[in-house]
């Protein structure tokens, strides 16, 4: 019995440290991390109206092959400029868009929408980085709007503390016995320092889970090589046997980039091309870009193949697919973190969970303020009770 309550007295202890520590953590850097969050989920609206931007390809036909409409951009683009990747019209209404790149240093460059139907030039844009108020989200989001290495890294030890204040805060919720099922939940008629402690509890441990999915993947992209080699310490790795797809059989070359596209589909399996980089100079491969139709593979990069312009042959298949488990690994966090690759409803958990250290912010605030009000009328009470 006296190591029961030598235990449960430890225990106590403990939790109270934990608390503490929980606490001021989240008192003293509750603001960097609320920015964090909502610029975070600020640059996921602001990426998608990017995205949503490009100027529709509104003609109905069947559509021209990518080598006219690379010579249309390139006739419309600006004089002596390289070509850059030509992103693929997938969906109706979706143009061809090829980037260009302007000679001289310090130029930006361009990208040339084409209809690939008609092939009409349907506008030109200079690339800025994800655009200028998407620029600003990113400093804000990735470096707090200090100095790139120095900004990451403090970034990157917020995140580490939000997954510490996620553990810890679920050890500190843990239920004891017999009470789980109200510990899910907001009590009817809770008010005041409980209803702040069921939100700030019902809240947490609903949304642990895409909390600590986000500080995880948030300290690797800060972070990245310390937190790829310690994944590659611990799991195995690979990156697959760089060949085509058994009997394969490549377009004898010169290739352009129509030919380069339907072999890559025929080197890779369950697999739809999006985009082809044409070289800049002989002798440089033809680069096509794939993503998996596979149910369930959303979650990795674009897959490369790479092709002998002159001889069709392919050189090498990147096929992210068959790397290693900690290659794998590394590219389910970032493809998380981003949200596109899983659909609109991961998108929108993002979105929110980019509000979440806010709401923990304001109730864990009122839960330590309204306990050192009740703390105070203790105190008070104790002091004014002898001279009674």
């Amino acid at each position: 019995m006296s190591r029961e309550r030598t235990a449960e007295g430890a225990w106590r202890g403990v939790r109270r440290a934990l608390q503490t520590v929980h606490l001021w953590l989240g008192l003293a850097l509750c603001i960097p991390i609320v920015v964090i969050g909502i610029s975070g989920s600020a640059l996921l609206v602001q990426s998608d109206y990017v995205r949503r931007s490009f100027p529709p390809a509104t003609a109905a036909g069947p559509r021209q092959p990518i080598m006219r409409a690379i010579e249309v951009a390139q006739a419309a683009g600006p004089a002596n400029a390289r070509l850059g990747r030509a992103d693929l019209a997938l969906r109706e209404g979706d143009p061809v868009t090829v980037q260009m790149q302007p000679p001289g240093r310090r130029v930006r460059p361009v990208k040339i929408y084409v209809d690939p139907v008609s092939l009409k030039v349907l506008g030109s844009e200079e690339v800025v980085p994800r655009g200028e108020a998407l620029g600003f989200l990113i400093r804000i989001h990735a470096f707090l709007t200090m100095k790139s290495y120095i900004g990451a890294k403090v970034v990157g030890w917020l995140g580490v503390v939000m997954t510490l204040m996620g553990v810890s805060g679920l050890v500190l919720w843990w239920p004891r016995r017999g009470q789980w099922r109200r510990a899910f939940f907001v009590r009817r008629g809770a008010r005041g320092l409980a209803l702040n402690l069921d939100l700030h509890h019902a809240a947490g441990i609903w949304t642990l889970a895409v909390f600590l999915i986000m500080s995880v993947s948030g300290v690797y992209l800060s972070f990245p090589q310390t937190a790829t080699n310690a994944v590659l310490a611990v799991l195995p790795s690979g990156l697959g046997s760089g060949e085509p797809r058994a009997g394969f059989v490549p377009t004898p070359g010169p290739l352009d980039a129509d030919m380069a596209v339907a072999s890559a589909v025929r080197a890779v399996p369950d697999a739809r091309a999006v985009g082809v980089q044409m070289p800049e100079q002989a002798g440089r491969p033809i680069v096509v870009f794939l993503e998996s139709t596979r149910v369930g593979d959303a979650t990795q990069p674009q897959i490369l193949v790479m092709f002998n312009q002159a001889t069709g042959n392919a050189r090498y298949v990147d096929d992210p697919r068959y790397h290693g488990t900690a290659e794998r690994t590394i590219n389910l966090l970032n493809a998380l973190h981003y949200g596109a690759p899983f659909g609109l409803l991961w998108q929108a958990t993002v979105f929110v969970s980019g509000f979440l250290p806010l709401f923990f912010a304001v109730t864990g605030f009122n839960i330590w303020w309204a306990r050192r009000r009740v703390s105070r009328r203790v105190a008070k009470a104790a002091r004014v009770a002898p001279a009674e």
